[in-house]
């Protein structure tokens, strides 16, 4: 007698502080806001940290910015490990901003490379696995390329994207089994309130869609900032968790972001919550001559 079931996972790595992080998530983000300045994040996820080989993600963007062409550009590299899976790769974007008389949309797309391997090293296999001949002796590896594709809307108020990754359903055809990257489609909105005497607070209720077309996550958010400096969130992801953010602005142009994730499911008992950790830096790059500048009187 046999018994089957079927069970679905999480594929893609989840950031509870996506809407903070849009270079990564959606190419057609890159270098649309007004200023001139390209942004570089770094952002590391550990999720159920109480529990052996729990998902953690580490990636890296820089985007920003060629106004003298209405584009903007991007790197991104990223790392993702669940259990004996490692995730790793990168990938270059481009995006074609187009001027609205209400606004902004920026259409982009990232090409890259994305590699998979399963280090069967630490396997704990019963009689050391000869009895079943499905099971590798060795570490399985390969990689492929990968693509991806976004659209992004922004005014002075409100901001939308919609994004795909995996748009070409990238499959690592030399692996002994042949694993298939499924397309995640990435959904963000959201509103700037701005109030005060000074206009010095700003409330930004947010929605964040992540799904494969088979299992999505939903999450509303709600921050609110004081002076662009400070921000306080709470987050509902729905069926899932609650989660707490808070940052700050330690020096000018360098945010810090952090988040908990508190599990409503019963994995919450087990493995406990998901910590996050989020780093932003913006500066400039100059590409015009500067004019020369001399401090004598004796050229005034």
């Amino acid at each position: 007698m046999s018994c089957t079931i079927e069970s679905i996972a999480q594929q893609d790595s989840h950031f509870s502080q996506g809407v903070f992080n849009q270079g990564y998530l959606n190419p057609g983000s890159y270098g649309i806001d007004d200023d001139d300045l390209f942004n570089a994040t770094v952002g590391y996820r550990v999720q159920t940290k109480n529990l052996d080989g729990s998902p953690a993600t580490t990636v890296l963007n820089v985007n920003g910015p060629l106004h003298f062409i209405n584009s903007g550009v991007s790197l991104s590299v990223f790392n993702d490990k669940i259990g004996y899976l490692k995730t790793p790769g990168f990938n270059l974007g481009y995006s074609y901003i187009f001027e609205l008389p209400a606004g902004k949309i920026g259409v982009g797309i990232s090409l890259g490379m994305i590699n998979s391997k399963y280090d069967s090293n630490d396997w704990r296999l019963p009689d050391g696995g000869t009895g079943d001949i499905l099971l590798p002796t060795g570490d399985v590896e390969a990689t492929t390329f990968d693509a991806g594709l976004g659209v992004y809307y922004t005014n002075n108020k409100f901001f939308a994207g919609l994004s795909c990754s995996h748009i070409n359903r990238a499959a690592m055809t030399k692996a002994s089994e042949k694993t298939t990257f499924g397309r995640t489609f990435y959904a963000m909105a959201g509103y700037r309130y701005v109030f005060g005497f000074t206009d010095n607070y700003e409330i930004r209720p947010s929605i964040y869609v992540s799904s494969d077309l088979g299992v999505g996550k939903y999450t509303l958010n709600a921050h609110l900032f004081y002076e662009k400096k400070y921000w306080f969130g709470l987050s509902y992801r729905l069926d899932e968790a609650v989660v707490f953010n808070v940052g700050l602005e330690l020096i000018k142009n360098l945010k810090i972001g952090y988040s908990y994730d508190y599990f409503t499911t019963e994995i919450e008992k087990y493995g406990g919550g998901a910590h996050e950790l989020l780093v932003s830096y913006r500066f400039s790059i100059v590409t015009e001559k500067r004019n020369n500048q001399r401090k004598s009187i004796r050229y005034l």
